[in-house]
């Protein structure tokens, strides 16, 4: 039993003195509000940083669509819980904080304002919350400690180097901090206070108690020196938490919910096209000054959480890429930058003159951002997608690109042919233009120039009209139209590459080039509806060509496979066997979420056992060829051979793709395995095709039953 306590409530009326054995609240009062004035100049001198650079842009637009979207992935955590451990690390930290600081501001309100409902059973309640909220944080710290310093995963780290600072011992330390001195205060005031008269409601406090527990030597005036102590030293712990903010990692508290707020609304991987080539000084990313001010504000919003890096197709196949490295030697550069440039302009502003600006000691591109990096992305969109705050990597390497392309005339020679290739032929192989159209001679199907009242034009694209892999998947879906009943024609030798390789290759002006060719043509013929079976030009066309007066629905032709077999346009007689998986391809997955109509389509054919690779749907790996990378040397591990063996891993004997580039790095990657034998590469439309079996003639019973069924 407790001795000599002072304040003691009723049965029904339980609660507690906020400050109680600590009455010298203006002192504290005093020390939260130069910890508030800290935080208030740190994060004055940080704006100062994020307006000081970087080219005007709108972010503040459709404003509830913004709000949805930081509630749904800032307050709800929906992108950080699905990666398991750390989402639940993460959401442990989080959500415990969030009460933590909720519970605080009732008990300080409680104190000056004397809540009428903080008694009872409500307090009781509340207690039994605080702790539970508390103690979840606790142990979200100790996971974090056990992953950042025993596990030491290689996202949180490069090349298997972990990048751990100071920084970050010392944010986890005061976290942990503020939750330990707080139950080890709370037991304190119970081992003074519990069973006073009999009353023992403060069990419901359940960790306090249960550390008071461990304190039954102490004497009364010990306990409440220990508590007076501690009292302060929880309360100073938790302001200097709150001055540190702005100067360290914890800056993500406001960044992250910032970045979140202002991420883009554009279709996902829309890039920006350049607007004026006529008027324009200069075209792409040169330097700090040449990106938004949201593009640069992306960088101090990143946590070196490392879910981009996790999944880089070109890190993990030992490139020198890594998507988490690149924003953070951004954000080196920025904090270098951004000062000097902030000092100039105050300066000039106190002068009515123009701003000097030194020029910076490190070339944005080529020093700060190696060109190996630069040209190792395939654009897979695996490091925005499964970014958690929202960080836009692709748009920056791809404008660093094009002022290498556009300004410099420096990339790879590889590219310089394919490039050549496109403004010759307006095709990456460089194959006569006339022979666009050959492919389709055979099958009866009419250009638009012959009959432009059809439903949908089937643009074949690149591969599919030049490509021999490519061209068997053409004929296969054309054949597949035809039998569904489908009204479609194609634009033959009037139409262009898609563009994208250029546009994502750096050389916007080519890309423009082609798009408002194809765009004219087919707004000449009245076009509505498209069918492409490359998701490159899919995404091209549904996505980018709009910009430039191209609005089209637009239809991957897995999505228009699985419309007519739920339609029961299309009959698989024909079992098809082997095991089978399938490769989702990044420009129709992550672009334009198109996962699950590629499956069902699949799911449909008789026979066919599906079996899924580790990586799938939004977390696939990308085959290695997109951003332009299918025209390129790659060095060291092939990031298709990678695919390949986890398709093998799978089990799978057959691998089913919905993309050309796809088709030909899967089965690139298969011949490297040595398995071109006893494994194969399909397009769902050849899967399809075969299990239709058109081809054949019928069978005797299938004669006489249709036979019968027509006489009666």
């Amino acid at each position: 039993m407790a001795h000599g306590a002072e304040h003691v409530y009723a049965v029904g009326n339980e609660g507690r003195e906020v400050f109680w054995n600590a009455p010298y609240e203006l002192i504290l009062f005093a020390f939260t509000a130069v910890a508030l004035a800290i935080f208030a100049y740190g994060l004055y001198r940080r704006w100062q940083m994020w307006t000081a650079i970087g080219m005007p842009e709108n972010r503040n637009d459709s404003v509830g669509e913004r709000v949805k979207l930081l509630l749904l992935n800032g307050l709800l955590q929906l992108k950080t819980s699905k990666d398991p451990y750390p989402g639940i690390m993460h959401g442990l930290i989080f959500f415990g904080f969030f009460v933590l600081i909720w519970g605080a501001a009732i008990d300080a309100t409680q104190f000056h304002f004397g809540l009428p409902f903080f008694h009872g059973s409500f307090y009781l309640w509340f207690s039994l919350t605080m702790e539970v909220f508390g103690l979840a944080v606790l142990v979200g710290v100790v996971m974090a400690l056990i992953r950042r310093y025993v596990e030491k995963p290689d996202r949180l780290g490069y090349k298997g180097t972990p990048d751990n600072t100071a920084d970050d011992a010392i944010v986890l330390v005061l976290i942990g901090g503020i939750i330990i001195t707080g139950f080890i205060v709370e037991a304190l005031r119970i081992h003074v206070n519990y069973n006073v008269d009999g009353f023992t409601w403060e069990t419901w406090s359940f960790v306090g108690y249960l550390l008071s527990k461990t304190m039954t030597g102490i004497g009364y005036d010990t306990t409440r020196i220990l508590h007076k102590l501690f009292w302060w030293g929880h309360a100073f712990i938790a302001l200097g938490f709150i001055a540190y903010i702005p100067f360290s990692r914890l800056l993500h508290i406001v960044t992250t919910p910032a970045n979140l707020y202002m991420q883009t609304l554009k279709p996902t991987g829309t890039l920006e096209p350049i607007r004026d080539f006529e008027n324009a000084e200069s075209f792409g990313v040169s330097k700090l000054e040449e990106f938004t001010w949201k593009q640069i504000f992306d960088s101090d919003a990143c946590t070196r959480c490392g879910r981009c890096q996790d999944g880089c197709p070109a890190y993990l196949t030992g490139k020198p890429l890594s998507p988490k490295k690149l924003i953070q030697d951004i954000k080196t550069h920025w904090l270098e930058r951004a000062p000097v440039v902030a000092a100039a302009k105050q300066a000039a502003k106190k002068s009515g003159q123009e701003p000097e600006i030194p020029e910076p000691e490190k070339a944005l591109v080529g020093e700060v951002i190696d060109l190996d990096e630069l040209w190792a992305c395939t654009n897979c969109m695996y490091c925005m997608e499964n970014c958690p705050v929202a960080i836009e990597h692709v748009p920056k390497i791809v404008g660093m690109r094009q002022y290498k392309v556009l300004m410099e005339a420096d990339f790879a020679p590889e590219l310089q042919l394919t490039f050549r290739n496109m403004e010759n032929n307006s095709n990456p192989w460089g194959i006569g233009a006339h022979l666009r159209g050959d492919w389709a001679k055979e099958l009866g199907i009419k250009t638009l120039a012959e009959d432009p009242n059809v439903e949908y034009l089937f643009y074949v694209g690149c591969a599919g009209s030049f490509d021999d892999r490519g061209k068997k998947v053409s004929v296969a879906f054309a054949k597949i139209l035809q039998a569904a009943g489908v009204s479609f024609g194609i634009l033959g030798t009037e139409e262009s590459c898609c563009g994208d390789s250029a546009m994502r290759g750096g050389n916007e002006y080519l890309y423009q080039a082609m798009a408002q060719a194809n765009i004219e043509v087919m707004n000449t013929y009245g076009v509505k509806k498209v069918i492409c079976t490359c998701p490159h030009g899919y995404n091209a066309l549904k996505k980018d060509y709009p910009h430039f007066g191209g609005n089209y629905e637009v239809y991957h032709h897995t999505e228009i496979l699985a419309q007519l077999i739920s339609q029961g346009k299309i009959r698989m007689k024909k079992a098809v066997s082997g095991t089978f998986t399938y490769h989702d391809s990044c420009f129709l997955g992550r672009y334009n979420n198109v996962y699950d109509q590629p499956r069902k389509a699949l799911s449909a054919v008789p026979g066919l056992r599906l079996v899924e690779m580790e990586r799938k749907r939004e977390k696939s790996f990308c085959c290695g060829a997109g951003g332009a990378r299918m025209w390129m040397e790659e060095h060291g591990d092939r990031i298709n051979d990678a695919r390949a063996g986890q398709a093998i891993d799978a089990g799978a004997d057959k691998v089913a793709v919905g993309c050309p580039f796809c088709l030909t790095m899967i089965s690139d990657g298969i011949k490297a395995h040595n398995k071109e034998e006893s494994m194969e590469s399909l397009d769902i439309a050849e899967i399809v095709w075969t299990a239709m079996d058109l081809e054949e003639p019928p069978k005797e019973e299938e004669t006489k039953e249709e036979e019968k069924a027509a006489e009666a």
